[in-house]
């Protein structure tokens, strides 16, 4: 499908009708007809950011761009994102999870909600690789795993603006989760951040909040966020000597209002043991870690 040009957007937000009413106040209010709209384009496949495309391409037929990675890897998955999400809850519960926890989160999960929307997506959506240009505009696609598998980055060189989606947002930590244990995205995503680092982008323009005039110290800051909490883990792991990634999941100090583990509603715990298999991946991976299976079951130590 050949790209027109004329206005676009990059992460419409979610396949939610007050999301969805509100964008479409938004464009008319900047002097947008929707009708107009020459394509979308996504920084990556997480609901909250792409899902609104599938119903802006069937009533409107604008064209979508997703990152090839993420097309590939995920919304072309066998069995969909549902079964990606699946995968990744035989996974946690293979890690320790209880098996009627894992089952909770996937009647909660948000993004089987969206299962139509990806389908469309999945059906009619087109790669955008890293190296090709946002049409009709100077911002380029570069790669930023660890987010996502196939995250993208739109940016108009070092030191300018670039809209740099769910890999630096202010006051808050993008997740970073073990979807596949022959992966490392947390490895992925310090490197996306030492990348950062060198791009500088002023402004960097996030997938939530406010704009960070400096996305060069931001960058820093998540790294240096990294490196300390590695430390925490792999010290959770001397003080148990062997445990599960839930069990050392449990002992993290999460920054959140809640008092304790049981207090954590479903889509917390999700985060939280996503977060602790990627950085005891990436412990296993500097050799300062080990796993090993008993009875079905994955269990860590520290070498």
């Amino acid at each position: 499908m050949e790209t027109r040009c004329g206005p676009a957007l990059v992460d419409p937000g979610m396949h939610y009708a007050p999301s969805l009413l509100a964008l479409l106040r938004a464009l008319r209010l900047l002097g947008i007809d929707p009708g107009e709209l020459a394509y979308v384009a996504a920084t990556h496949f997480h609901v909250d950011h792409l899902t609104a495309a599938a119903v802006l391409r069937e009533a409107l037929g604008v064209k979508v761009l997703v990152p090839r990675g993420d097309l590939a890897e995920v919304l072309r998955y066998e069995g969909g994102v549902e079964g990606f999400i699946r995968d990744t809850l035989e996974l946690f519960t293979r890690h320790g999870m209880p098996q009627d926890e894992a089952k909770e989160i996937l009647g909660y999960h948000p993004a089987l909600r969206a299962a139509d929307a990806y389908e469309v997506i999945a059906k009619e959506a087109e790669p955008l690789a890293p190296g090709e240009p946002l049409p009709c505009t100077d911002y380029q696609a570069i790669p930023a795993p660890g987010h996502t598998p196939g995250h993208l980055i739109y940016t108009q060189g070092p030191g300018k603006p670039a809209l740099v989606g769910d890999t630096l947002l202010p006051g808050i930590t993008p997740h970073v989760t073990l979807h596949h244990e022959d992966t490392n995205p947390l490895g992925d995503y310090m490197e996306t951040l030492k990348r950062l680092e060198k791009l500088a982008p002023t402004p960097a323009l996030p997938g939530h909040r406010k704009p960070i005039s400096s996305g060069a110290a931001r960058a820093r800051e998540l790294l240096l966020h990294h490196e300390e909490r590695l430390q925490e883990v792999l010290g959770i792991l001397k003080q148990l000597g062997k445990a599960t990634a839930y069990d050392v999941a449990r002992l993290v100090k999460w920054r959140t209002r809640y008092d304790s583990w049981n207090q954590y509603p479903l889509p917390e715990r999700f985060f939280a043991m996503g977060e602790t298999l990627s950085h005891l991946r990436l412990l296993e991976e500097r050799g300062l870690a080990e796993k090993m299976e008993e009875n079905g079951v994955v269990k860590w130590r520290p070498t």
